[in-house]
């Protein structure tokens, strides 16, 4: 229920501030220091091909990805209004390219690291395709409310998982590496 409500406003207030370089801006910065923490743990390199499941109107993630790599990176999101925005916003940075897709069914394969942001509706299921389709030896840097648990995630972590961080108040990142078949 929480996730849900606090979902709901990342996405009026992303909506409503695209156009507002003031709040754009300080939404970055309150999470520029999770990301860049994050390309840490994940051990980002300029040479991977990095996609964010579910980049949102304000694509702060994608922005700091490129700036840090020098890297083209990619966006997909499943809502057309927010994509339109993230369209405007990046503007004309060659480097991200966003899309509307659904993470549920997105090719992953050619991927080095999958971004799977917070706010994407049905985590479980991302998480299936992507941890399924994944390269061997891919990474997936998971944005999980630490409120929201279920048998199948918690196993992947489990499983998976070699780096945690509380970011933010209600969100920890996990890097999650296939390191084989995940049958």
């Amino acid at each position: 229920m929480f996730k849900k409500a606090l979902d709901q406003l990342y996405n009026i207030y992303e909506n409503i501030f695209t156009n507002i370089s003031f709040f754009s801006f300080l939404y970055m910065k309150l999470h520029e220091s999770s990301v860049k923490t994050e390309i840490s743990m994940a051990d980002v390199q300029p040479s991977d091909k990095v996609l964010q499941i579910g980049c949102g109107a304000i694509p702060y993630s994608l922005i700091i990805f490129s700036r840090e790599t020098h890297e083209q990176v990619t966006g997909i999101d499943n809502q057309s209004r927010s994509i339109a925005k993230a369209k405007r916003f990046i503007g004309d940075n060659k480097n991200i390219h966003v899309e509307q897709a659904s993470g549920e069914t997105y090719d992953v394969s050619t991927f080095d690291v999958i971004l799977i942001s917070y706010g994407v509706g049905d985590i479980e299921a991302v998480l299936k395709n992507t941890l399924q389709h994944l390269k061997n030896n891919g990474r997936i840097i998971l944005r999980k409310p630490i409120t929201q648990t279920t048998e199948y995630i918690d196993s992947i972590i489990g499983r998976y998982s070699i780096k945690k961080r509380k970011l933010l108040l209600s969100q920890e990142s996990y890097v999650i590496m296939k390191k084989g078949s995940t049958s």
